[in-house]
């Protein structure tokens, strides 16, 4: 018998087109790519700052006392990844890093008028269903239930939300811990 290849061509997960978030889910249970809702792009992501951060899958070996491999254990690995966000709005801050408005009165010594908001005060973690879209936005890598833990970062001069994230584990009839999309991504 003739070996046959696996695939004749391969299939590539290249670049990064966009980093795109959805609202909370409230019930994984019943839930499906259909009911993630109000996709909206993370913005600008800093160059190079996006890295894998998932942990390698275990195996330990039990030996005889002659040092054989009698058998293996094998423990599941993590898929997880950080990124920056240059933006620090309002906005961002309120989303990634738990901020709360603060009244900001007009006339004090230091400020005319505007708006202020306080962080800092609760470890800033979010679940959310998170996606990472391919350079030709025609691939998607979506983790459903991604466990994100940010801070504020200082590099090059530029002040970034620093995001950490984890796929927490995740098995019903539509949806996986990790997942991919082989359709382009819908824009406006």
């Amino acid at each position: 018998m003739a070996i046959g290849k696996l695939e004749q061509a391969s299939v590539l997960f290249a670049g990064q087109g966009d980093l795109i978030m959805f609202d909370e889910v409230t019930d994984y249970g019943t839930a499906t790519l259909a009911t993630l809702d109000n996709p909206k792009s993370l913005g600008q992501i800093v160059q190079d700052s996006t890295s894998w951060e998932g942990e390698d899958p275990e195996i330990s070996e039990i030996l005889d006392e002659q040092g054989n491999v009698i058998t293996a254990r094998t423990a599941s690995g993590t898929l997880g990844f950080s990124f920056d966000i240059a933006s620090t709005s309002q906005k961002m801050i309120e989303t990634f890093l738990g901020g709360k408005t603060v009244t900001l009165s007009s006339g004090t010594d230091a400020w005319t008028a505007g708006t202020a908001m306080k962080f800092g005060t609760e470890i800033p973690t979010i679940v959310r269903p998170l996606a990472i879209v391919n350079d030709l936005k025609n691939r998607t890598w979506l983790y459903p239930k991604s466990k994100i833990t940010s801070s504020l970062s200082l590099e090059d001069g530029l002040y970034r939300i620093h995001c950490t994230v984890i796929a927490e584990g995740l098995d019903t009839d539509n949806l996986g811990t990790a997942m991919v999309i082989d359709a382009p991504i819908a824009t406006k």
